[in-house]
């Protein structure tokens, strides 16, 4: 029998395996900023409405993930849309019905809205 330590390394490696399994297919990243100055802006509604969309498209390469201040309180909601082989795209102000256009737009058509992105 092994070591403690041993034990945790191969159930640590095989929960990594399994979540690399689980996340290939994935070629859209959606990243919402939730800390408290995002979530005061609005940015709860937007990662559901973001998901709802999705999920309506059966987008099932994107994904909605969450992060943390990015320092620019200013422009929040923020949601950072990452397709594979592709610069990274920030929106700002977004609000549901903005959030739905960008999964229709970008994240199913591939059409960057230039008018809500940072420069």
């Amino acid at each position: 029998m092994g070591s403690p330590e041993h034990a945790l390394s191969q159930v640590k490696k095989k929960a990594a395996e399994h979540r690399k399994k689980r996340l290939d297919h994935i070629k859209t990243r959606i990243i919402v900023g939730t800390a408290t100055c995002g979530v005061a802006a609005g940015a709860r509604d937007v990662v559901n409405a973001l998901n709802r969309e999705i999920e309506a498209r059966k987008l099932s390469h994107a994904i909605v993930t969450e992060t943390g201040c990015s320092g620019r309180c200013d422009l929040e909601p923020l949601v950072q849309v990452l397709r594979d082989g592709e610069p990274p795209v920030l929106y700002n102000h977004i609000d549901e019905e903005k959030a739905r256009r960008i999964v229709q737009q970008h994240v199913q058509n591939g059409e960057v809205i230039d008018e809500w992105t940072v420069d």
